[in-house]
């Protein structure tokens, strides 16, 4: 009996699998920004694991052993994810989505992340890099705001919407901004 019980607790674990985690906001902080708990959910753009082996870097600093801070891997990072946080409470809901991208010439592909926002773009200071707001048009009785930004090669983009009882804009652009500090700082 006592095997047949060893292999049993063996097998439970492995049913369960890993969580997921949103590498650049957590869901207690994200329910905060939307006013209570929320639930979290996080699509890997990559879903295969990273073929990462010493074949595959670029260093500027000889051997990668020599110095594993100076690797560059080539292609979307292993961490490029979008993470969506939704909060429902009677007839409001609200979803915090998150996208983040690396790209392999910023100066060339931010500009597609920055159209996002253009022209009605608002310039945040001490965001990132380059970080602009701005309102998103949505369906009837939804606000949306989004910042768009990057952190060197990394864009972001972070979404803010709102359905049911009105929140005021300065709320949510003020949540939003909060959200984008917060991503842009884990992004450094």
């Amino acid at each position: 009996m006592f095997p047949v019980l060893l292999a049993l607790s063996a097998w439970f674990p492995l049913q369960g699998g890993a969580e997921e985690n949103c590498l650049w906001m957590n869901a207690a902080t994200a329910g905060g920004l939307l006013g209570g708990a929320a639930s979290m959910s996080v699509v890997r753009v990559s879903p295969k694991s990273a073929n990462i082996h010493a074949a595959n870097a670029i260093s500027g600093a000889g051997p990668t052993s020599a110095d594993p801070d100076s690797i560059k891997y080539s292609g979307n990072g292993i961490d490029d994810s979008d993470c969506t946080f939704t909060r429902h409470s009677g007839s409001m809901t609200g979803e915090l989505r998150i996208e983040v991208r690396t790209m392999n010439d910023p100066a060339r592909e931010f500009s597609n992340f920055a159209a996002r926002c253009d022209p009605h773009g608002t310039a945040l200071n001490a965001i990132g890099n380059e970080a602009s707001e701005c309102a998103v048009d949505g369906k009837a009785g939804e606000n949306t705001e989004q910042v768009v930004g990057r952190v060197r090669d990394r864009a972001f983009v972070i979404r803010l919407r709102v359905s049911g009882p009105s929140m005021p804009p300065e709320l949510l652009r003020e949540k939003v901004r909060k959200a984008a500090e917060i991503v842009s700082g884990n992004l450094f």
